[in-house]
């Protein structure tokens, strides 16, 4: 049964041929329906709430993605703000407003025209100039050309582009009212226009620290994009629009949809590099050991199909190529490898005792498949746990490597022996004889044997020092950091890194994380509530001037209040028609006098005159004459003009002290929406201040903010003969406006400012909703996290009126929830994949101690891997979690062929002492081989540009290592002192220890 595939394949090796060749030719014509995606947001499903309210308030606020193009001047003693470099940032401006395709699938670019210099266009090709990136780009269908939609329309969202020339000035007009213009209105001609556009820009809060850096050497533009997949081919013609600027022109372009659509374009390249490279390696190394070419063509061969046909399915089933699948060669190779060169291994030592190619593959599959078999399903539970977490392109990645990981399985159950039958000539085989007494081991059998001895005889040393490092490990673990950050996918050099760092130097943070705060709907109001607000504002405001109108209004109240008791909103529409009447009976003979008075000529006017005249007048009570006469003398004007406007100032305070006055502003207070309301939006401005003293937050920015600079414009007054120092008063305006009435002014003025909407990325345009941007230094999902308690500490220390309810959308917020679900998702299907592993080993070995010992090296290989990661302070991030899912496959492979060789061996020796030489020949060889092959071989990973290329690289070859280390030691050391339950008296006679026994077969 065990042989059953391997009987047919040396049988009928050329079906097996025509039957792979068919099923490899079918998948790999998927390959041309390939889609790539490099979009990290589809961690999440599409149906993720985080990401659904994500969509909802890029929509409601009319937010995009943005490029982050930096331009940086440190020579020249104004900064940035020189005549040359805002000239050349206007003509770039220009330049990306202008986009159009052409019919040949180019680009046509319009650089304005400046001073006597006319408009020039040109027309740009952004393909690479050398055959092999251009083969790429064909391969993996990729245009650098992409810069327009399906209907022709420009990538960049020209009309929310936020650079100097497209701007807002905040600027007063004249007092009352704001200009319309542009902060560059047009490039400078004078250092003096240079240096009043600086100004202009750090007096305005929303542009320091976005737009313009606070030392003023550098500008931000913020390029914004219709999809984020366009983000690499702007930044690529950005470069190409800049590369003609001197050198003290620095350009650096970062932001996270650039980061990540880089790493997607850069990580083709790997796909198409580093994979080969290992590949190369490893055929190397395994033509090192077998020394016979033919041999080591076939697991070669096994790892190429596995991966093309792994591949194939994943496309011809509609997925598209991800961040995490485009690592499923990377992860297929050594697994794929590794069943081959146990079998070649065994083959290669044990071929002279048959001196047959058939009886040796027949001997050799015979007592390595259940290992094999084994082996191959715990990888495949390993992987195939992944397709249990919540990230789809994890549950792809994991599904699709246990199919690949099956597929191998099969190849070289199958395949395998194929090629031997047919591809291996017999006489080359011929110089395979037994070494003999006379023959010295080669050097890995010294060092193996020496290995066993050390195992054998200080196996308490070995199991001491064993639970020293998992102590460490178990500490090493408590540190581990659990953190992402798409910009540290890419080396310390890459332009990315380095455009990150000099311009979160320079700016208030290029991450940026939107969070929102949201009034609830609009309860009914407590009508008792509202009608004691009424009475208490009369009360103040009239009971004075109009005492019985006041008592007689206040009973209105009451009696109002009995019939509406359960409607504010009713009660004040009830009190009105009341107060109107009031307010015509009173305010009726003040505008009557106001009118006559103001007819008056000045000329000549005094008390006894004004008295005559108003004597004369009907229809005003002269209870209103005297209150007119009694508030003249506490004034006690002067005559003629002083004296008419004075009467007339005191008319107006009465005439504006109305009953309907009182319930309109009571209607505004507790009706206005929440984001007009001074309370909420001081709240705001107290929660900014809050973020702003946080160490990982460079930068907020709310409409408070245009609020606040609007109303310092809006209200400023010039320094004169009469304040010659008005600055303290103008500093005041710098604020939140007291009234709802105030607010609302301020706010309808900014609605219509010269770039239409511009408010509304930070307000809803019923104001019931808010948006402050938060700019973040870091990308780190630990900082984003600290943020976000921050907040939630910060709101649940001072309650927010109107219960206000906040949230969190942008990129660098659903980074932080995918990597935590990832994490969580990874920790689970880790669990539940190692008690699923734990049984299939009981069930191997029909021994629960078996089963146990045989997860010691996994064990011990995934603590002082994670140990290892928290002592060196490396980051617990994507590619590191889901290695945990490849230890497990290949640390159980090494245990379970060194325990089902020593229970043989042991069996055949009558004790672990007789058989521990003997495992550490042919059996260790062959791990040790695997080992080494797949250690040495992913080498070349450590140089790619791609860090989780390198994290995969470095971590593969650990992995193995300390398998290997774990198995051949511990489980050695484990197996002697464990000898009496797991190797009870056997019935063959011990025999003393082969420490120099030679039966092995050398080349």
């Amino acid at each position: 049964m065990k042989t059953l595939l391997t009987d047919f394949s040396l049988k009928h090796p050329w079906w097996i041929f025509s039957l792979v060749l068919l099923a490899t030719a079918g998948l790999a014509l998927q390959f041309p329906k390939v889609h790539f995606d490099n979009d990290p947001e589809n961690m999440l499903r599409a149906d993720e709430p985080i990401r659904l309210y994500h969509h909802e308030v890029k929509e409601r606020f009319s937010l995009y993605d943005f490029v982050i193009v930096g331009i940086v001047n440190e020579d020249h003693e104004d900064g940035i703000f020189n005549v040359e470099t805002l000239g050349r940032i206007d003509d770039l401006t220009g330049q990306l407003l202008s986009l159009e395709p052409t019919d040949r699938g180019e680009i046509r670019v319009t650089t304005p025209s400046r001073g006597d210099r006319a408009a020039q266009t040109a027309t740009l090709d952004l393909n690479p100039s050398d055959l092999f990136h251009r083969l790429l780009n064909v391969a993996f269908r990729h245009n650098p050309n992409r810069l327009f939609d399906e209907e022709g329309h420009s990538a960049i969202v020209g009309r929310e582009l936020i650079a100097p020339g497209v701007v807002d000035n905040l600027k007063q007009a004249e007092l009352g009212a704001l200009k319309l213009e542009y902060l560059m209105e047009r490039p400078p001609r004078t250092r003096a226009e240079a240096l009043t556009i600086r100004d202009d820009a750090m007096g305005n809060p929303l542009y320091r620290g976005t737009l313009v850096s606070e030392d003023g050497m550098a500008i931000c533009l913020y390029i914004p994009i219709s999809e984020k997949t366009f983000s690499y081919n702007v930044a690529n013609l950005v470069e190409t629009l800049t590369a003609d600027w001197p050198a003290s022109d620095q350009v650096h372009i970062t932001g996270l949809p650039v980061a990540e659509d880089t790493f997607g374009v850069e990580m083709l390249v790997q796909m198409a590099t580093s994979a080969p490279m290992a590949g190369l390696a490893i055929f190397l190394l395994l033509l090192l050991f077998f020394r016979r070419l033919s041999l080591i063509i076939a697991p070669m061969v096994v790892a190429v199909i596995s991966i093309v046909c792994t591949m194939g399915l994943l496309i011809g089933l509609g997925f598209d190529v991800h961040i995490m699948s485009s690592m499923i060669a990377i992860f297929l190779m050594p697994i794929a490898v590794a069943d081959s060169v146990h079998i070649l291994s065994e083959f290669f030592d044990t071929y002279h005792r048959f001196q047959d190619k058939a009886k040796t593959v027949r001997s050799v599959v015979g007592h390595l498949f259940m290992p094999m078999l084994y082996t191959s399903l715990t990888t495949m539970a390993g992987f195939g746990s992944l397709a249990f977490t919540p990230i789809p392109p994890v549950r792809v990645f994991g599904a699709h490597v246990a199919f690949g990981v099956g597929l191998a399985w099969l190849l070289t159950m199958t395949l395998i022996p194929a090629y031997i039958m047919v591809f291996v000539p017999a006489k080359s085989l011929a110089n395979l004889q037994p070494t003999g007494l006379a023959h010295a081991p080669g050097p890995m059998a010294r060092f193996l044997e020496r290995f066993g001895r050390i195992s054998y005889r200080h196996w308490k040393g070995i199991l001491t020092a064993t639970a020293l490092l998992l102590a460490v490990a178990a500490f090493g673990i408590s540190r581990i950091n659990v953190n992402d950050n798409p910009v540290k996918w890419f080396t310390e050099d890459h332009a990315i890194r380095t455009a990150d760092r000099v311009l979160n130097h320079h700016f208030g943070g290029t991450y940026t994380a939107y969070l929102t705060l949201t009034a609830p709907e609009s309860s009914q109001v407590n009508a008792e509530t509202v009608a004691a607000d009424v009475t208490e504002r009369i009360r103040d405001r009239l009971s004075l001037i109009f005492p019985d109108a006041v008592g007689q209004f206040l009973g209105d109240i009451q009696a109002t209040l009995r019939t509406h008791g359960h409607d504010a909103s009713a009660l004040l529409d009830a009190l009105g028609p009341k107060a109107a009447a009031i307010d015509a009976q009173l305010a009726g003979g003040w505008d009557l006098l106001a009118d006559e008075i103001n007819y008056l000529d000045p000329e000549g006017l005094d008390r006894s005159g004004l008295k005559r005249v108003v004597a004369g007048l009907t229809g005003v009570d002269p209870a209103i004459t005297a209150t007119l006469f009694s508030e003249i003398e506490r004034v006690d004007p002067a005559e003629g003009a002083d004296l008419q406007d004075t009467a007339l100032e005191i008319c107006d305070t009465f005439t504006e002290r109305r009953f309907s006055q009182v319930l309109a502003e009571c209607r505004t207070a507790w009706f206005a929406p929440a984001f007009k309301r001074p309370e909420v939006l001081r709240y705001v401005e107290d929660l900014q201040r809050h973020l702003a003293e946080h160490p990982l937050v460079g930068k907020t920015t709310s409409a408070v903010d245009a609020l606040k600079k609007a109303s310092f414009e809006l209200n400023y007054r010039q320094p004169g003969a009469e304040a010659p120092h008005p600055a303290p008063a103008n500093e005041t305006y710098f604020a939140v406006p007291n009234t709802v009435e105030a607010v609302g002014q301020v706010f309808t003025q900014l609605e219509g400012m010269k770039k239409k909407d511009s408010l509304f990325h930070l307000v809803t345009r019923d104001y019931r909703m808010a948006n402050l941007w938060v700019q973040l230094k870091s990308g780190d999902n630990q900082d984003m996290e600290a943020v976000v308690t921050a907040v939630a500490d910060y709101m649940a220390a001072h309650p927010a009126p109107d219960g206000l309810v906040s949230d969190w959308a942008g990129l660098t917020y659903l980074n932080v929830v995918w990597q935590e679900k990832m994490v969580n998702g990874m920790m689970t299907s880790l669990a539940s994949s190692f008690v699923v592993v734990l049984l299939m080993m009981i069930v191997l070995f029909r021994s629960p101690l078996f089963g146990l010992l045989s997860m010691i090296p996994l064990t011990v290989t995934i603590s002082l891997i994670y140990g290892l990661i928290g002592l060196v302070g490396k980051d617990y991030d994507m590619p590191v979690a889901v290695l945990s899912a490849l230890t497990l496959g290949l640390s159980i492979d090494f245990a379970i062929h060194f325990l089902q060789r020593g229970r043989e061996m042991t069996r055949q020796r009558g004790s672990w002492k007789a058989a521990v030489a003997e495992m550490f020949r042919e059996p260790a060889t062959a791990i040790s081989r695997n080992a080494v092959t797949i250690s040495i071989g992913f080498t070349p990973l450590l140089f790619a540009p791609l860090v989780p290329y390198r994290t995969v690289g470095f971590f593969l070859a650990t992995i193995m290592a300390v398998s290997w280390v774990a198995t051949l030691f511990i489980l050695a050391a484990l197996s002697r002192g464990l000898e009496r339950w797991l190797y009870p008296a056997q019935n063959v006679p011990a025999e003393p220890e082969p420490s120099n026994r030679k039966e092995k077969c050398h080349v």
